[in-house]
């Protein structure tokens, strides 16, 4: 499959100045279809009309489900929308990508892990950014280098991953085992995580393929 045909939903901030909307970028220069859903040009994010929005036509034919944790903080409306799209996601067949991203107040970590906490189970593609490693890390008391397999094992999404600019490195734990892969050049981690999104589809589920998707930064 070529990441042209690979359709990537996200819900964010209409001022494309989120985690969510970066991967969207990146993963459009790549080739991949991508629609961001937010709230409409006469209202406020934070009190939008969540009821307004059409999920199962939005995610119809959709890969990708791609949300962030921080996005559970912005409001009550914005967080039933969050909720919303995970369980039409999971309905329609478009599989959930959630980055957990440090909040503009990192002091509500918890509180945006523990929203994710509750819809793990319809996680497929749990991403750390790397800047709330330790945070995170300290949350769940594991060491740095646990937290990734810890995670997984725990919480059984099928792929957590991360990627280190600074080492070029992508760590993936998945169903199968644990991918550690250096990539050719050095990336943004949202990069990363758009061209690993683009590549997974046509890659396969096994550590061959999951070991292709994560190097194609």
């Amino acid at each position: 499959m070529a990441a042209s045909e690979v359709r990537i939903v996200a819900f964010g901030r209409p001022e494309r100045d989120d985690a969510v909307s970066a991967v969207l970028s990146a993963a459009a220069q790549r080739g991949a279809r991508t629609r961001l859903v937010t709230s409409a040009a006469d209202e406020d994010f934070a009190t939008m009309d969540h009821g307004a929005i059409d999920w199962r036509d939005v995610l119809d034919n959709a890969h990708w489900l791609v949300s962030s944790a921080s996005t559970s903080l912005e409001g009550t409306s914005p967080r039933y929308a969050w909720g919303a799209a995970m369980t039409f996601g999971e309905l329609e067949g478009a599989r959930t990508v959630m980055l957990v991203d440090m909040a503009s107040d990192p002091s509500r970590l918890a509180e945006s892990w523990g929203a994710v906490i509750g819809r793990i189970r319809q996680v497929h593609v749990l991403f750390i950014a790397p800047e709330a490693i330790d945070a995170l890390s300290a949350l769940e008391e594991v060491s740095a280098a646990e937290l990734l397999q810890s995670i997984r094992h725990r919480s059984l999404v099928p792929h957590v991953c991360t990627y280190l600019p600074n080492e070029r490195v992508a760590l993936v734990e998945h169903s199968l085992g644990s991918v550690s892969v250096q990539t050719k050049t050095e990336c943004q981690p949202l990069e990363w995580l758009a061209a690993f999104l683009c590549e997974l589809p046509s890659a396969g589920p096994g550590q061959a393929g999951v070991e292709h998707a994560s190097g194609g930064c």
